[in-house]
């Protein structure tokens, strides 16, 4: 409850200020994700739609009831049931209400029967609308992440190399230093500054990315959660692809909604096949008063009652013997199953890749620790070289930069890992 009311909070701070930048962190991002999403909110409009047609569809057993008053007359020649023509001056009015049905029981039935499964289908798919936006925004929180991590790190490179500018300064002053050392310096310097403003450039464009998944003002300065840079692994190392991938055909709630739909589809077949042998039943009874007579009498008003029922079998298209309907649902029928077996497919590779991925950024950590402690190495071994007159400028300034890199790619590799886990999470289907 506390976590929802900060995610609130902070998106009623961004939408009325934008002064000054707003830091996130991923529980946060993905909160608003989940909450402030007008696809989200389609999809969810969408399943209330198939649910309400859904309801409506079993409402159609209960019978019509209505409730009125009707005044007829009728002069000139009229002609009764034996073919005889004569004059009348008539006229008749009732009061009371009307009880009818009119039923396709079968029809009726396997209708509910689908709109119940394609109901289940567009609320499996509302989740899937609601996993698909919290993913991205989780993809899009660590881009922002590692924009600013690596923006961070060539700062800090910036303030040890202006250090040494003044270092190298003050040797060519003292006479013990060239100078073409500290233009070599300054150069360094002056690429650094560059790095850092297309750094900052790459850190707004992912925040205002992020920002557009949230659905926040486009000039909001998100800012990250640093903490967030330490890399998470969030299933069991020890699972296997081939019991990822079974996982997934059980909980991706794309599989769940396309058996469902499946599932509606087989019900259709069946209402081709089996509603047309089940007659259809037409019933109503009414009753109130009846009163009128010759001319202008309306003296015997009393009341009265009817009632009729009767059974019918409706023969031709949409009634018994209508082939091609059958062949129409049959074929629809074998459409979603194949159309499952193609998101299957896709889900199978969706695993692979993602487990691919984080198996790759993993390695690619273990890596970058390695450049890093030698770089950091290399830098130490450059300083001790400069002080006591055995190196140069240049090796130093490599070694740094060298160091940045390392430290940047680890960055790049953290990033990428959470961001595999977090996709690889998904494709699981949890």
């Amino acid at each position: 409850m506390s976590s929802l009311i900060r995610s609130l909070g902070l998106l009623v701070f961004a939408s009325v200020s934008v002064a000054a930048p707003v830091h996130v962190d991923l529980p946060t991002v993905m909160m608003l994700a989940g909450a402030n999403n007008d696809e989200i909110q389609l999809a969810k409009t969408k399943h209330t739609e198939v649910l309400a047609e859904s309801k409506l569809a079993w409402q159609r057993f209960w019978p019509s009831l209505t409730l009125g008053a009707g005044y007829r007359r009728t002069d000139g020649n009229v002609q009764d049931i034996a073919g005889a023509v004569f004059d009348v001056s008539k006229q008749q009015y009732t009061v009371g209400p009307n009880l009818m049905i009119d039923w396709s029981p079968g029809d009726m039935y396997y209708v509910a029967l689908a709109a119940k499964q394609r109901a289940l289908a567009a609320e499996h798919l509302a989740e899937k609308s609601r996993r698909d936006i919290v993913m991205q925004a989780t993809g899009r929180y660590y881009d922002l992440l590692a924009a600013e991590a690596s923006l961070a790190i060539i700062e800090d490179d910036l303030r040890l190399t202006q250090d040494y500018e003044k270092q190298i300064g003050g040797a060519v002053d003292a006479g013990t230093a060239f100078r073409a050392d500290l233009l070599r310096v300054k150069t360094q310097v002056s690429r650094e500054k560059l790095a850092i403003r297309q750094h900052q450039e790459k850190r707004d464009l992912a925040a205002a990315a992020l920002s557009e998944t949230l659905r926040l003002p486009a000039d909001s300065e998100l800012r990250p959660a640093k903490a967030d840079l330490v890399p998470v692994r969030l299933l069991d190392r020890k699972l296997g692809v081939a019991t990822l991938i079974s996982q997934a055909a059980q909980h991706r709630p794309e599989m769940k909604a396309v058996g469902a739909v499946n599932q509606a589809a087989v019900l259709e077949k069946d209402r081709a096949r089996v509603a047309p042998m089940i007659p259809n039943v037409q019933a109503g009874y009414s009753f109130g008063g009846l009163g009128g007579g010759f001319n202008r009498d309306v003296s015997n008003f009393d009341d009265t009652q009817n009632m009729y029922i009767g059974l019918g079998w409706k023969i031709g298209p949409g009634g018994l013997f209508d082939k091609q309907r059958q062949i129409i649902a049959g074929a629809q029928e074998e459409a979603t199953k194949l159309q499952a077996g193609q998101i299957k497919a896709a889900i199978g590779r969706e695993v692979v890749e993602a487990a691919a991925k984080a198996q790759s950024a993993h390695d690619q950590i273990d890596i970058n620790d390695e450049a890093v402690a030698a770089a950091q190495e290399m830098v130490k071994l450059a300083k001790e070289r400069q002080a006591s007159q055995l190196g140069v400028v240049l090796e130093y300034l490599l070694a740094r930069e060298e160091l940045t890199r390392a430290r940047q790619n680890r960055v790049q590799a953290v990033a990428a890992f959470n961001k595999a886990q977090h996709e690889l999470k998904r494709a699981v289907g949890k």
